[in-house]
Parts: C-alpha cells; structure tokens; sequence
C-alpha cells in the first residue's frame, strides 16, 4: 500500500445522505483494487474543502503561545484547543482571513504574521479524522497582539483563553492527552517550524 492524502484511496461509487443538520452523515460505497466493496459512515460539514483552519500562535519575546479551554461536546469535556473555525465561504474571502477572524474571536487577538502550515501535497488540507470527510488548513501565527474590539464568538461557544502557555507546558499537555487532535497535529508541526527558522 502506497500513502494517499489526496482523496483517491479507493473508487467511491456512491455517496449518499442519510442525515443532515449542522453535522451530515453519509452512507459511502467504496470499491478497493482487489474489488471488495464496502459500505461506510462518513461524517463531516456539506461543504467545499479545506473545511476549518488552526491557529498555533508565538510571541517571540516571551516564547509562549496563546491557547484555549473549550467545551467538547462528542465526549462531554473541557479540553485545550488552539484557535480553530470553519472557513465559511459566505463571510471570509480566503483561509487568511478566516484564521484572522477565529483569532479575533476565540484567543481575541489581532495582527501577527500568518503562515501556512499545511503541506503543498494537500490543498484541501489534512484530514482530521479517520472517518470524518473534514479536512482542515493549520497555521502559525508569529507575535499577534491583544485585539482591542475582538468579534463576538457564537452564541453555543463556551471557551476560556490560557495565555502565555510555554512550549514545554503545551508538551505535557499533549503528553496528558488533554488537547484536541487538530490542535495537537498544528502545535507539532508548529513546534517543528520554529525549530527549524530558529525561534526555538
């Protein structure tokens, strides 16, 4: 077996909805190479890929990150999350500008340099989950600051910001299996990324 990010594992041959609200489920029928077809729940949002974005933010001059405590509704949890939102092709014009918007409302900061993290081999971004059809697009923020009027979050938000969270602290964490899996896959190749330029 070869690694596929690029969709085409298999022949979909059917995609059906069997239930659609904020979440849709579909029944999949995928045939593999040695002809075995299969039946599946594929769950996501019904809409154009990369689906959300991820913000792991850096300020240089404390060498801390900016993260969050957020209700999980799946597991009944409170768990640390990056900054993260749906990229909604109705208010943002491009994945920028949705990182910018999620960053003023979740972590309510502003500015900062903004710099993609995801894989030029995936342009629809990186799967967030195994049967889930959602992809996302992460990304680092160098040095944003305070955000003065920060947008409103939605309404069923329940959230708190953790700031000045050192390296090693977001370590422990994803090492207590405290932190979501997007913000665990964006702080490490965040993590990765200052390493590699020297902030770290």
């Amino acid at each position: 077996m070869n690694i596929n990010t690029a969709g085409t594992a298999a022949t979909i041959i059917k995609d059906e909805v069997v239930y659609k609200r904020y979440i849709t489920v579909w029944q999949r029928t995928t045939r593999f190479e040695d002809g075995r077809e299969i039946q599946w729940d594929v769950v996501g949002h019904d809409s154009p890929l990369p689906t959300f974005v991820t913000v792991f933010t850096f300020d240089t001059n404390t060498k801390t990150t900016c993260i969050l405590k957020e209700y999980v509704q799946g597991s009944n949890e409170v768990k640390y999350t990056c900054t993260a939102g749906s990229f909604d092709r109705r208010k943002h014009q491009s994945l920028e500008e949705a990182a910018q918007h999620e960053l003023s409302e979740e972590a309510q900061l502003t500015g900062g340099h903004l710099i993609s993290l995801c894989p030029s081999s995936q342009p629809e971004g990186i799967s967030e989950l195994k049967w889930g059809k959602n992809r996302f697009v992460p990304y680092i923020c160098i040095n944003p600051t305070l955000d003065a009027n920060p947008k409103p979050r939605d309404a069923e938000e329940y959230m708190e910001v953790v700031r000045d969270v050192s390296i090693d602290d977001f370590t422990k964490m994803v090492m207590r299996g405290e932190v979501m899996l997007p913000s665990v896959q964006t702080g490490w190749m965040a993590i990765e990324w200052l390493k590699e330029n020297k902030y770290i």
